[in-house]
């Protein structure tokens, strides 16, 4: 993805935070601090027709970043996302996880959701593009339990 019509609110700040809520998205595979920038996007269709996974590393090479994301894993959509059937589809996790690199707070979100940083594309992509780090060992991770 080479541009993109992003919304002037975004364009127009000093700085902004990224609040994604972690869910999982059928075309995607997650709905995390990624994938959530779509949503400044106005032609988010170019990104389903083009290389979804791709499109949605590419944005997060944009100098516009968010300073913070702040992952809401308090309720987790685990199936049939992003709207979900049922009830059924929803469970308790009662998290956040928040981070100034938005790799990162991806990466911790997969694995707090049970799959690997490395099984959603975007993830892989966005660390190998030098976005931020999906390799959580290397970072200093603080886990406060309440």
């Amino acid at each position: 993805m080479k541009k993109a019509k992003v919304h002037e609110l975004v364009l127009e700040s000093d700085v902004f935070i990224n609040m994604p809520i972690l869910k999982n998205h059928g075309g995607a595979r997650l709905t995390v601090s990624l994938k959530n920038m779509m949503g400044v996007v106005w032609d988010r269709r170019f990104w389903h027709r083009t290389d979804l996974q791709q499109c949605i590393a590419d944005y997060a090479t944009y100098s516009k970043r968010p300073v913070l994301n702040i992952v809401d894993a308090y309720y987790v959509m685990k199936r049939n996302g992003p709207r979900g059937v049922s009830a059924d589809d929803v469970v308790l996790m009662k998290s956040q996880i928040l981070s100034t690199d938005i790799v990162a707070a991806d990466a911790a979100s997969a694995k707090l959701f049970g799959i690997e940083p490395d099984d959603v594309p975007h993830i892989t992509y966005a660390d190998a593009m030098g976005v931020g780090k999906k390799n959580l060992s290397s970072l200093n991770i603080k886990r406060i339990i309440l």
